[in-house]
C-alpha cells in the first residue's frame, strides 16, 4: 500500500532525523528495531524524535486506507458524469459548477480520506442537491452500532422513549447532551447528513441518526463505545447515565423497555403490520391503517423485475454489499414475507359495502411511501362505492407521511372530500420522486436518485408549500403522550358527537 504525504506532514519532519534504512530494516521486527535504536541513541532529542516516529508510523496504517479494490478516482468521475444524466433535474438548487468543483475537491482527498470518510463526504455532497429522495447508502455501509436508546423529537423536546439493556431510569428523560456536547450542537452536525425539506421531515430523520455510533464518532462526539448522556427530568433536574453502544439490526424484534404511558381510554386502532383495518360498530366507524405502500404483490413484482434486469444481474455484487449485515450471523433475520395488499383492499371494500359506515378514517400517519399505484387505485374505487352525503372521511397525517403517503392524502382530499388532521407532513405537495439506484463502480456505494417530479395538486399555492399543513393541526407534545392523551382520535369522536347533537 502506498501512502502520499505532504511536506508539512509530521512523518516527513521526523524521517529527516534518522535514516530511512536504519528505521525500516527488512530483517528486524518493529520491537527489535526500537530496542536497537534506543541503545545507540544518546541525545534526548533524537530519542524523543524516534519514539514519536514509531507512534506515528503505527497510526499511518489507518491514514487514507482504502479497500484494495476501490478506485475512488473512477468512482468520483462516474458520480460527476452519470448522476446528472439520470436525475430528473440535478441542478435545480445546486449549480452544476459548484457540484463539479466539489467533486474535484474530493479527488484531492483520495489519499487522505479512508473509505468511510469518503462515504461521509459524498453523502454531504448529495445533501446539497436538496432532494430528499436523492441520497447514498451510507447508513447501510456503516457498522450497525447504536446507542441502546430510542428518542423521539416532540414539540417540547427530545425525549428517551425506550431503552435496550440500559438503565430504565433514562426512560421519559429529556436528552440534553452526549459526552457533555450539547444536544443542539450534535443536531446541527447530524443535519449535514440528510435533506430535511421541512421541519417535520427533520423530526422524522433525526432520531435514528442521532443514536448511530459511527455518525457521532465521525463528528467527534464519541471516541469509545462507552458513552455518557445527560438528561433532565420533568422538574428540570439534571442526571447523567453511562451507556454502551452495541450492534443492533432490527429494533422491532428486540426486547426494548418502553416508557409506561398512562392508559388511554380513547386509544386509536393500531397495527404493527404494513396495513390493517378495524370496524368499530358502536361508532359506525371504519378505521383503515395504511402504514406502507407495498405488499406481497409488490414483493413478487420486484423479485421478477430484478431477475429479468441485466443491469441488476451485473450489479449483484454491489447489491450484496449494500445489505445490512451483522457480525453475528445468528442475529441475521430472514426476509419477511409480506401480506397481500389485495386482501386488505377487498376487506376495506366489503366493510364499506356491507356495513353502515358513518365515519371513514384513513390513517397515513406512519406511511413513508412506496409504490403509489395500488393505494391510488384503492382510493379511487372507494370514491365510487361510498356515499359522501352519509359518510364523513378523515385522513390522519404526521411527520412520517411522505412521498406516496402524501400522494394518497391529497387524493383522499380531492376524491373523498376528506378533512386532513394531524401534524404537518414530512413530504411536500410537489416533490422529486420515482426513485432508482445506481452504484459507484468500485466502492459499490449505492446512490438513489429521483427520475421525475410529482405534483399532487393543481393549486399553485399548495404546490409552493414545503409541507402539507392539515386542515386541523395538532401539536405532538410529550406531556400529552405521557398522560395518555390522543388529541387526534378524541377530536374525531367529538365530531361524531357534535353531529349527533345537531340532529333533530
Amino acid at each position: 500500500m502506498k501512502f502520499y504525504l505532504s511536506k508539512s506532514h509530521p512523518l516527513v519532519f521526523f524521517k529527516n532525523l534518522v535514516t530511512t534504512n536504519y528505521l525500516f530494516s527488512k530483517h528486524l521486527s518493529m520491537f527489535e528495531r526500537s530496542q536497537l535504536e534506543l541503545k545507540h541513541m544518546t541525545t534526548p532529542i533524537i530519542k524523543y524524535a524516534f519514539i514519536l516516529m514509531v507512534i506515528l508510523k503505527s497510526t499511518i496504517l489507518s491514514y487514507g486506507q482504502h479497500n484494495g479494490n476501490t478506485d475512488w478516482l473512477t468512482d468520483l468521475e462516474y458520480l460527476k458524469t452519470e448522476l446528472s444524466l439520470h436525475h430528473a433535474d440535478l441542478f435545480f438548487q445546486y449549480p452544476k459548477e459548484s457540484y463539479e468543483n466539489d467533486i474535484e475537491y474530493l479527488k484531492t482527498k483520495i489519499h487522505v480520506y479512508t473509505d468511510e470518510q469518503m462515504f461521509f463526504a459524498i453523502q454531504k455532497l448529495l445533501v446539497k442537491i436538496g432532494d430528499s429522495h436523492t441520497t447514498s447508502s451510507l447508513l447501510v455501509r456503516l457498522p450497525q452500532i447504536f446507542l441502546p436508546i430510542y428518542t423521539y423529537l416532540y414539540d417540547d423536546g427530545l425525549f428517551v422513549t425506550s431503552v435496550l439493556d440500559a438503565d430504565k431510569d433514562i426512560l421519559g428523560q429529556k436528552l440534553t447532551a452526549i459526552n457533555d456536547f450539547p444536544i443542539k450542537t450534535i443536531i446541527d452536525s447530524v443535519r449535514l447528513l440528510y435533506v430535511a425539506e421541512n421541519e417535520s421531515w427533520h423530526k422524522r430523520l433525526l432520531p435514528q441518526r442521532l443514536t448511530n455510533y459511527y455518525i457521532l464518532k465521525h463528528f467527534g462526539f464519541v471516541d469509545t463505545e462507552k458513552i455518557m448522556i445527560t438528561t433532565e427530568d420533568y422538574y428540570g433536574i439534571e442526571k447523567k447515565f453511562k451507556i454502551k453502544a452495541e450492534e443492533i439490526l432490527d429494533s422491532g424484534d428486540l426486547e426494548y423497555d418502553y416508557i409506561r404511558f398512562s392508559s388511554k381510554k380513547l386509544r386509536r386502532p393500531y397495527t404493527r403490520e404494513i396495513f390493517g383495518n378495524k370496524y368499530i360498530s358502536q361508532d359506525s366507524m371504519l378505521f383503515v391503517m395504511y402504514n406502507k405502500c407495498t405488499g406481497r404483490e409488490q414483493q413478487h413484482y420486484s423479485m421478477i423485475t430484478d431477475s429479468m434486469s441485466i443491469e441488476n444481474s451485473l450489479n449483484d455484487h454491489c447489491v450484496k454489499r449494500n445489505r445490512i449485515t451483522l457480525k453475528d450471523p445468528k442475529k441475521q433475520k430472514p426476509i419477511k414475507v409480506l401480506p397481500y395488499f389485495r386482501h386488505f383492499r377487498d376487506s376495506v371494500f366489503n366493510y364499506i359495502t356491507n356495513n353502515q359506515v358513518k365515519i371513514l378514517v384513513i390513517d397515513l400517519s406512519r406511511n413513508t411511501g412506496g409504490a403509489a399505484s395500488q393505494g391510488s387505485a384503492m382510493i379511487q374505487h372507494i370514491s365510487k362505492i361510498i356515499d359522501l352525503k352519509k359518510t364523513k372521511v378523515y385522513v390522519i397525517v404526521s411527520r412520517r407521511t411522505f412521498s406516496a403517503g402524501l400522494i394518497h392524502a391529497m387524493e383522499a382530499k380531492r376524491l373523498l372530500q376528506a378533512t386532513i388532521i394531524g401534524e404537518p407532513t414530512g413530504g411536500k405537495p410537489m416533490f422529486f420522486g420515482g426513485t432508482s439506484e445506481l452504484y459507484l463502480p468500485t466502492s459499490c456505494l449505492g446512490i438513489s436518485y429521483s427520475r421525475a417530479k410529482r405534483k399532487t395538486s393543481n393549486d399553485d399555492e399548495i404546490l409552493e408549500a414545503n409541507t402539507l399543513t392539515p386542515d386541523v393541526v395538532f401539536p405532538v407534545k410529550f406531556s400529552d403522550v405521557m398522560f395518555g392523551t390522543d388529541l387526534v382520535y378524541e377530536w374525531i369522536l367529538a365530531q361524531k358527537k357534535k353531529n349527533n347533537d345537531l340532529k333533530p
